[in-house]
């Protein structure tokens, strides 16, 4: 099934969450020095209503952030709906202008200095921009790393920050987004939603608003967890949703402590094949009325992207076998646990069916290259070989130490790398060139490591 996780560089300031759960701060010269750009976002406000009929998105975006340089102008970025007005600090914007359908280019009444917080304020309206997605029941779904079709974003993915959405829906219409929820509040104009996540890259975010059936459980001493059911999906997919506890206990035991404070699914249908996506906290299955694609892998695949590819974050496109090689990996150990399905046996069944498909053995790592979709195929076989290779023991303990160790931040291919070599006491040069920046079948003795071999026992 495909998936997207889209994530970028180093976070820039605000707050993060430690492996133990209390806070840990960056700096505005850590954004600086990993080349977060000439200001850091630390907090999006984000108060907005939505009509389904019209499709239509009126909105006010409050953007705290602070200098890293001294700023005369300084961009967002928001797609589709028009600015009506703009302020930083108060007081309205010299002159704004939106250019090339996308950048909105502010010049402030006054020069903001070097290491100022300032916040600006944006009015706008109009229909959302590129990857907001209608629904087949009427809805709508921002896709995941589409941040910019709904409200103004330093579209810059090194950027972290605090994320509060109030978004104001006709009742019978409900609002779905990512963190924790507030109670819903119903007024004259509709029901306000509203949602809170501490500490988020906008790429990794995502709204849904459709006419869902919400089914909410906080398990004592654990995650609150918001499952969402566009109209006509709850009976196919909640016994899937149904799992989730046990999935995320499971993960939990592979990778470490479970990285958020929310959990969740989101079941939308925009077509049957639209793909699944990870945003933070809460998966959405665009193509969830598929049951060849939805099911219980597709469920098991994204959440293990909450630990592989959301927490702990591809720094680049080409270090993306850290998301989706470990997520396709996680769907073949959970087989294992569940169903007691041999994976050696899968393995040599899956060498001997692809071996002569050229594409299917393209590199995994290419320096300033995204890898390409067999990193779902071959990315799950070249890490069942590494596991043959180290071990069991060494292998577990490495697949749940890389995202502890990571938590909240960007990592790329070669850190993964010598990490792996420090956790197995091994040179694993030569494995990693075969498997991973090899672009052909890996010779024997890494195709066929510890008690692998290429036939059957």
């Amino acid at each position: 099934m495909a998936t997207t996780v889209l994530a970028g560089a180093v976070g820039g300031a605000g707050t993060s969450f430690g492996a133990d759960g209390s806070p840990r701060l960056r700096t505005v010269a850590d954004a600086a020095d990993a080349g977060g750009g000439k200001y850091d976002v630390t907090g999006y406000g984000i108060t907005m209503s939505y009509r389904p009929d019209t499709r239509t998105v009126r909105g006010v975006t409050v953007v705290t952030a602070t200098a890293v340089e001294a700023l005369d102008r300084f961009t967002l970025t928001l797609s589709g709906p028009a600015v009506r007005s703009v302020t930083v600090d108060s007081k309205p914007a010299k002159s704004f202008a939106q250019t090339g359908g996308k950048d909105l280019l502010i010049v402030p009444s006054a020069k903001i200095g070097r290491r100022a917080r300032f916040q600006v304020r944006v009015e706008y309206d109009g229909s959302p921009g590129a990857g907001w997605l209608p629904t087949t029941s009427g809805g709508a779904t921002a896709f995941e790393g589409s941040s910019s079709a709904w409200f103004p974003v330093h579209e810059d993915a090194h950027d972290k920050a605090a994320f509060h959405l109030t978004a104001t829906v006709p009742d019978g219409w409900s609002v779905v987004s990512v963190g924790r929820e507030d109670p819903v509040r119903h007024g004259s104009t509709g029901a306000a939603f509203r949602w809170t996540e501490p500490y988020v890259d906008p790429a990794d975010l995502a709204v849904s608003i459709d006419r869902f059936t919400v089914e909410r459980s906080a398990p004592a001493g654990g995650t609150p967890v918001v499952n969402a059911y566009a109209p006509g999906l709850r009976k196919s997919t909640k016994p899937l949703a149904d799992r989730l506890p046990e999935i995320l206990q499971f993960l939990s035991r592979r990778f470490g402590p479970y990285p958020f404070r929310a959990a969740g699914n989101v079941f939308v249908q925009v077509d049957d094949d639209a793909p699944a996506t990870a945003p933070q906290t809460r998966p959405v299955y665009l193509g969830a009325g598929n049951k060849r694609f939805m099911t219980l892998d597709a469920v098991v695949h994204e959440q293990a992207h909450q630990w592989y590819g959301v927490s702990a974050a591809a720094r680049r496109p080409e270090d993306d076998c850290l998301a989706e090689c470990f997520a396709a990996y996680a769907t073949w150990l959970w087989n294992e646990d569940r169903d007691g399905v041999d994976l050696d046996a899968r393995y040599r069944e899956q060498v001997g069916a692809e071996r002569d498909d050229a594409d299917f053995w393209k590199a995994l790592y290419r320096p300033g290259e995204a890898p390409g979709i067999n990193e779902y195929g071959k990315g799950a076989l070249a890490l069942h070989a590494l596991r043959r290779q180290i071990g069991d023991e060494a292998f577990h303990r490495l697949i749940e130490q890389w995202p502890q160790e990571h938590r909240g931040d960007y990592v790329d291919w070669p850190q993964f790398e010598a990490f792996a070599q420090k956790v197995a006491g091994q040179d694993l040069t030569g494995f990693f060139q075969a498997w991973f920046r090899g672009a052909t079948v890996p010779a024997d003795q890494y195709l066929w490591p510890g008690t692998l071999t290429s036939g059957p026992r």
